[in-house]
């Protein structure tokens, strides 16, 4: 099954689709709050250029997410360097400044993991380790564990354990 096929998805508060579906500057402006003013409109339309890639050649699925009430855009969740046959795939995510963002992290992970665990038997997560904090509480929620990795000092590796 091709990753291309997980758009829309839907939760009870949020809809996460492909990048290409929202505002440019809406994505600019939540990348110039978290880089700094040294990221321009031209590197986010390439920014979003290259994640838009990556989905149509089945290496990541990278949604916007709008909250479904007020259709603002709320941020980014994005699943990349997935390894179909290896069932794992790095996490990341990034929100918009003062939304309530581990409710949005929770509602949405939590969503689209139990549906890629099941429809891609998805059971090993990769997080970068200056997101585990974030990543951490929801991921044991939905029975990932954090193991032993060295391979790359930068990430974290969870995976699923079934009780």
């Amino acid at each position: 099954m091709s990753l291309r096929n997980y758009r829309p998805v839907m939760t009870s508060n949020y809809t996460l689709d492909w990048l290409n579906a929202f505002k440019l500057k809406d994505i600019h402006a939540m990348r110039v709050s978290k880089l700094g003013n040294k990221v321009t409109m031209l590197q986010t339309a390439s920014y979003v250029n290259q994640s838009m890639s990556e989905v149509m050649h089945g290496n990541a699925a990278i949604w916007g997410v709008k909250e479904n009430k007020t259709g603002y855009f709320v941020g980014i969740l994005a699943l990349q360097n997935v390894d179909l046959q290896g069932r794992s795939a790095r996490i990341s995510a990034s929100f918009v400044d003062g939304n309530e963002q581990k409710n949005i992290l929770r509602e949405i992970v939590v969503h689209v993991i139990k549906m890629l665990r099941t429809d891609l038997k998805l059971n090993s997560l990769f997080v970068a380790e200056k997101a585990v904090a974030d990543f951490m509480p929801v991921l044991a929620e939905l029975n990932f564990e954090r193991v032993e990795y060295s391979e790359e000092p930068t990430l974290a590796k969870f995976m699923l354990f079934v009780r």
